[in-house]
């Protein structure tokens, strides 16, 4: 999810993977991304077979933008496939830092330079080799520099201004750009290419028109796929005035397309209107019980992804809203004992899960009336 001009923008990420759905953000950019994590495997993992516990708990690393204690990890596991996988892209990408983005397409020199800026704040928020409010402000301090270069001045108080510089500028250059902040890290993706349709999606609610624009060609998809190694990329977005999808990353008879995407998205879009001061991880839950309210083929397949990948922490929207999506089913349908394993939902009907999912979310939006739909922040705490 990502944040900008204090709107909460949806992202949703897509493994670039066979059929597994892994999800990210929404990417808060500061402008608050909000979207779609969809936790699964490359290709190349899924010819390995299921994720190991080594991959998972990386995964689970890489989404609450911390990975300090991945070599040792790796160290405590040196059998485990998600070791052998991941333990030299790691330590080429983080340590010795010889993997790099190619941004050889960036005609721009100001846009590379731009882009190499937030590669290496990527790696240095990731690895906390400084506090990161300090590499944030190093940050900021070198985008201004550029953009004062260029003539264009950007308060630094305001965040949204400088994304807002930034992706202007960007765009004037010839390319397409996502900024902001992607919780904990702020984000920048580029692309090349646009197509925009009218999509029709049906909600709990009833149905939404909404611009959908395919995206393609990109040149950075943003830090998880930057600490991901490529097997999780960004699958898409929302704002206010549509959704954005790469639409090439999807099976369009799948789950994870109809589901994770627009399903998921959609329900974003239409909140952004229903409540306009929601903030994240409220966003996140009710487009999480919104695909489980479709859910026919991936209902285990989310329970699990939900369970292994939810962790009550503020500064991460999707674990957050995962867990108070398994809290509130667990009380549902398990007499409130959270478990410990995504598979124990498979012992529970998935039409009772369904039912579940879409009673929980006709409970939110009661509460959210009540709270005031235009101006709550949500319910969902981390105390």
């Amino acid at each position: 999810m990502a944040i900008k001009n204090n709107e909460v923008i949806t992202k949703h990420l897509v493994s670039k993977k066979f059929a597994a759905t892994f999800i990210k953000p929404a990417l808060v950019l500061i402008a608050l991304i909000v979207g779609v994590f969809v936790i699964g495997l490359s290709t190349a993992h899924a010819q390995h077979g299921p994720m190991s516990s080594v991959t998972t708990e990386y995964f689970n690393m890489v989404y609450t933008g911390n990975l300090t204690g991945a070599q040792a990890l790796f160290d405590a596991n040196p059998d485990d496939m998600g070791t052998q996988m991941l333990k030299d892209q790691f330590k080429d990408r983080f340590i010795d830092q010889t993997s790099s983005l190619d941004f050889s397409r960036l005609e721009s020199p100001k846009v590379r330079e731009i882009a190499e800026l937030f590669q290496a704040y990527w790696r240095d928020g990731l690895m906390q080799t400084a506090s990161l409010e300090d590499l944030n402000a190093s940050l900021k301090g070198n985008l201004d520099r550029i953009l004062m270069s260029e003539g264009i001045e950007s308060d630094l108080d305001d965040d949204d201004e400088l994304w807002e510089n930034i992706e202007g500028f960007i765009e004037a250059e010839g390319y397409f750009a996502l900024s902001g902040r992607t919780p904990p890290l702020y984000e920048l993706a580029i692309w090349m290419d646009n197509d925009t349709r009218v999509e029709e999606i049906e909600l709990t609610d009833g149905a939404v028109k909404v611009p959908l624009t395919a995206i393609s060609d990109f040149v950075s998809y943003g830090w998880i796929n930057f600490s991901a190694y490529g097997m999780t990329s960004m699958g898409g977005w929302a704002e206010k005035e549509g959704l954005y999808c790469l639409c090439d990353h999807y099976d369009k008879d799948g789950e994870q397309y109809k589901l994770s995407f627009l399903k998921h998205e959609g329900r974003h879009f239409a909140d952004f209107k229903l409540y306009p001061k929601l903030k994240a991880p409220d966003l996140e839950y009710r487009a999480k019980l919104t695909e489980l309210a479709y859910a026919d083929t991936s209902t285990y397949h989310l329970m699990a992804q939900f369970t292994n990948a939810s962790n009550k922490i503020d500064n991460a929207p999707h674990p957050l809203a995962n867990w108070y999506v398994i809290d509130g089913l667990s009380k549902a349908l398990l007499g409130g004992q959270r478990p410990t394993e995504g598979s124990a939902w498979e012992n529970i009907p998935a039409e009772d899960i369904r039912s579940s999912a879409l009673l929980l979310l006709t409970e939110h939006d009661a509460l959210l009336q009540q709270l005031g739909a235009n101006t709550t922040k949500g319910t969902i705490l981390v105390n």
